[in-house]
């Protein structure tokens, strides 16, 4: 049996089933729905975290005259009592197929707790 591959920190493109099927852990009734021949998928992984608390969001997609651009936040914990399980925070789209480069542009927040109650 294969293992899959973890997705290490950064984007991620897949661009076929193969690939889907190297990056997906999850059982395959479970697994989206991509048409390979006119999608793709985007995914904005953030690595392996020491605790909860830590969130992926793909926030926009865009294309240029040749290239996809992705705008991602990494959402850390602020003052926030948060589990102390290992996590792999990702955020995953599809989006249409685009043949080009795909770039990211990354920002960073922190979210307070106290704020959200």
């Amino acid at each position: 049996m294969r293992q899959r591959q973890d997705l290490t920190e950064g984007l991620h493109v897949i661009r076929s089933a193969a690939e889907w099927d190297e990056h997906w852990a999850g059982p395959s009734a479970d697994r989206p729905a991509v048409d390979w021949q006119t999608e793709m998928c985007v995914v904005f992984a953030l690595g392996t975290r020491s605790s909860g608390g830590f969130f992926a969001l793909i926030h926009a997609v865009w294309v240029t005259s040749d290239r996809m651009r992705v705008l991602a936040w990494e959402i850390r914990p602020g003052n926030c009592a948060v589990t102390r399980a290992i996590t792999h925070p990702l955020h995953a789209v599809v989006v249409p197929a685009h043949a080009g480069p795909v770039e990211l542009s990354k920002r960073i927040a922190h979210q307070d707790c106290e704020a959200v109650r």
